[in-house]
């Protein structure tokens, strides 16, 4: 009875063992006798499950694949129908650039900063033609970003475009970026030329009035600057030269005078004194009449032939110019004097 429970507890461990190694013999003791039996076949052995290549895995599709996209993009479209319709395009570009940032789409964007761009054409803004600008250059760099993608440079698994569309998709922004510039440059260049147009339209107004104001007698006709003018130097060249004649005239009195009287008398030195004031009071005068009239006679001249060539009334002032050019120095025995002459 021993011996049987012995072989008992030896085939037991040798079944454990074997379960574990399957590829080593089996030994059984019965009586106290060892002996050997044949191998586990292979079907009892626990199976383990084998791994499959790499290769025969399959690899995880892409988050968003660019015809999930199309559709998406349709209903953004959808949305800012109506708007595109009653030609808001400020509505329809503030729809667009806001789905194109919260799905990453660069063609929406690109959209959007179309949208911009017509919205500046309609009114002829170049703050909005600027903003198409600014919404394109996003759209760009998403679309760069997919370029990179289709080189091998960078890897994504949300997939709005296909990466081989992108560079197709970048010459388009490029090209909208030119005509939103080339837009503004239209748009400085017309408030430049109203501007211009404002300025000569109001001196245009200016040239009317005068002209009319001249028709009418109402204001100054052409050379009254000068003749005024003129007249004015000239007034002071006569009164200078009727001061320097007078002058001249009492220094010649106090001489004759003096040779009345003999050396030595006190009224003599009185007499040569009020005479040496007189030279100097008369060729003052002269000086002064010389300047004047020199000035004076060409300005009067110059402004009556310009009044000729423009053919028009003489006005208020001009006339009282004329009246007052017309003055000429009166010298008698009495002393000397100023005439004026003129119709009143």
């Amino acid at each position: 009875m021993a011996g049987r429970r012995i072989g008992a507890t030896a085939v037991g461990l040798v079944f454990t063992w074997g379960s574990a190694a399957p590829s080593l013999a089996s030994a059984r003791v019965t009586d106290g006798v060892a002996w050997a039996a044949p191998a586990l076949p292979a079907m009892m052995m626990l199976a383990k499950k084998k791994k499959k290549p790499a290769a025969e895995e399959s690899a995880p599709g892409p988050s968003l694949t660019p015809e999930a996209a199309e559709a998406k993009r349709k209903e953004i479209r959808d949305g800012v129908a109506g708007a595109k319709e009653s030609g808001d395009f400020a509505a329809v570009a503030d729809g667009l650039q806001g789905s194109a940032e919260e799905l990453g789409d660069p063609v929406t964007m690109l959209e959007a900063g179309e949208a911009r761009l017509e919205q500046a054409k309609k009114d002829r803004d170049a703050d909005a033609a600027q903003a198409a600008i600014e919404t394109t250059r996003v759209a760009l760099d998403m679309l760069h970003f997919y370029a990179a993608v289709d080189a091998g440079a960078a890897s994504s698994d949300w997939l709005v475009i296909a990466p081989a569309d992108a560079g197709g998709l970048i010459e388009q922004a490029d090209a909208q970026i030119e005509a939103a510039e080339a837009l503004i440059k239209e748009i400085e260049a017309e408030k430049t030329q109203a501007a211009g147009g404002t300025v000569a339209a109001a001196d245009d107004k200016k040239k009317k009035r005068k002209r009319k104001k001249r028709a009418k007698g109402d204001g100054p006709a052409e050379g009254t600057g000068f003749i005024a003018a003129g007249s004015i130097f000239t007034v002071i060249g006569i009164g200078g030269a009727g001061m320097g004649v007078g002058g001249l005239a009492v220094s010649s009195s106090k001489q004759k005078e003096v040779e009345k009287h003999m050396m030595g008398d006190p009224e003599v030195a009185d007499l040569d004194k009020a005479g040496k004031r007189a030279n100097i009071l008369g060729y003052a005068g002269l000086g002064v009449a010389v300047v004047g009239l020199a000035v004076g006679l060409p300005l009067i001249i110059v402004g009556a032939k310009k009044r000729k060539a423009g053919k028009s009334t003489p006005s208020a002032a001009a006339r009282a110019s004329e009246r007052a050019w017309s003055i000429a120095p009166s010298f008698g025995r009495g002393g000397t004097g100023l005439v004026v002459q003129g119709r009143f």
